[in-house]
């Protein structure tokens, strides 16, 4: 016996980014083509050998939270807190009309805890004394778990490590297991953030991060000949996901439709990419979705600015879409809000639930000099008003781990 498969929607987003602090001003950030890096100067970055990245600048921990509060958790766990707030409020959570029992709590992190683990032994290193709550301060599950504790929810509480296609692991498990029927309601997404000293150097050692400290601003330059690397970004993306039945009950407006997901792993190098796991992960997005490549109007690339990254990316896209790719809008956001690593695919998939909304595809910023090996439509002159009816967000991670979503306009069954 065949069971019908829900439809799986979305009813609430939530952010925290360099761009902003709500959906509003990130929105307005990407698309009017502004940049959320900027300098670190002072403190624990004057020893560090990178002066540039994008930072939550607006955000204040004593705004949201009390000293006990701070002290619990990591930064990772109060941006991720900070974005279920919007989220709940969004989908219209907060007032206890949904049973707790049935809301899941799916975020992931990455490099968070690494960050708030290098604090507590750098103050180890001076004085002997570790603090108790460096264990699970350090945790990567604790963005989830902080979430889940505040809010009661008793669904299950996942948290996926995925390095940089994280957010995209987690927002699919969820939308999996919504779509076979066992949860209905689920906060899912991702928060991380790099800045402490010996993980910001970790990714230095890489030679993976840009060291163009004269403009920040246009440090990070997908796409483009002239790039340099990625420029580390810190963030949280929260989404509300839930059946379609349950939320047509609820009487809550549907955002989207997430139609898809795609996984692959490379099985080829723990830091180099290889062409043919994105390009299957992309396939079998597709496939999950039930859409051909025809059906695809827009392409939000991982497009982090490295050289390998984005001609890998580039020559995947064109594998799988064949001609038709040249038709298509490629846009790379990092270069606007950097890469949070494992936050960065909830940002851009929430990027492109508001470009549903408003049929507008935002810009790649900071392309320079055309680079004969990425030879697509990468939306460089500016915002770009089109019909959107379904959108691609890629995500790829070293180790080889990639994932792919699919999110489409919702239309109500006949």
């Amino acid at each position: 016996m065949t069971v019908k498969k829900e439809r799986v929607v979305v009813t609430g987003m939530g952010i925290a980014s360099p761009l902003g602090c709500n959906l509003t001003e990130f929105w307005e950030g990407l698309v009017k083509g502004k940049s959320g890096v900027g300098s670190l100067d002072g403190g624990i970055f004057s020893g560090m050998h990178t002066k540039i990245g994008a930072v939550v600048w607006e955000y204040d921990e004593k705004k949201y939270f009390d000293i006990k509060e701070i002290r619990r958790m990591s930064r990772s766990s109060q941006l991720g807190l900070v974005a279920a707030e919007q989220a709940i409020k969004d989908a219209k959570l907060e007032n206890g009309n949904v049973n707790p029992e049935e809301i899941g709590v799916l975020v992931g992190s990455s490099i968070g805890g690494y960050s708030a683990a290098d604090s507590f032994f750098m103050h180890f290193y001076d004085t002997d004394r570790l603090s108790p709550y460096t264990i699970p301060v350090s945790m990567n599950i604790g963005p989830g778990s902080n979430i889940s504790i505040k809010h009661g929810f008793q669904g299950p509480l996942v948290n996926v490590d995925a390095a940089c296609s994280t957010a995209a692991h987690t927002i699919g498990n969820a939308y999996n297991m919504i779509r076979n029927g066992s949860l209905r309601v689920a906060l899912s997404g991702a928060a991380d953030t790099p800045f402490s000293p010996g993980v910001v150097e970790s990714w230095m050692a890489l030679r993976a991060v840009s060291t163009r400290d004269d403009n920040p601003a246009e440090a990070c330059r997908p796409f483009s000949a002239d790039r340099d690397g990625m420029v580390l970004g810190e963030g949280a993306g929260i989404l509300v996901l839930e059946s379609e039945s349950h939320a047509l009950k609820r009487g809550i407006p549907i955002l989207a439709e997430l139609k898809g997901y795609g996984a692959s792993a490379d099985s080829h190098h723990l830091t180099q990419p290889s062409q043919k796991g994105p390009a299957l992960a992309m396939r079998r997005a597709l496939d999950d979705a039930g859409l051909t490549i025809e059906d695809i109007d827009y392409i939000n690339a991982h497009a982090t600015g490295t050289e390998w990254n984005d001609k890998n990316e580039t020559n995947a896209i064109k594998e799988v879409f064949g001609e038709r790719a040249y038709q298509i809008p490629v846009v790379g956001n990092k270069a606007a809000f950097g890469h949070s690593i494992a936050g960065s695919g909830a940002l851009e998939l929430i990027g492109c639930v508001l470009s549903l909304r408003d049929q507008v595809v935002p810009p790649t910023i900071n392309y320079k000099v055309p680079d004969p090996d990425c030879d697509l439509d990468y939306v460089t002159e500016g915002k770009r008003e089109l019909p959107l009816k379904n959108i691609m967000s890629n995500s790829f991670a070293f180790g080889g781990s990639n994932a792919v979503l699919i999110v489409g306009k919702y239309e109500a069954a006949n």
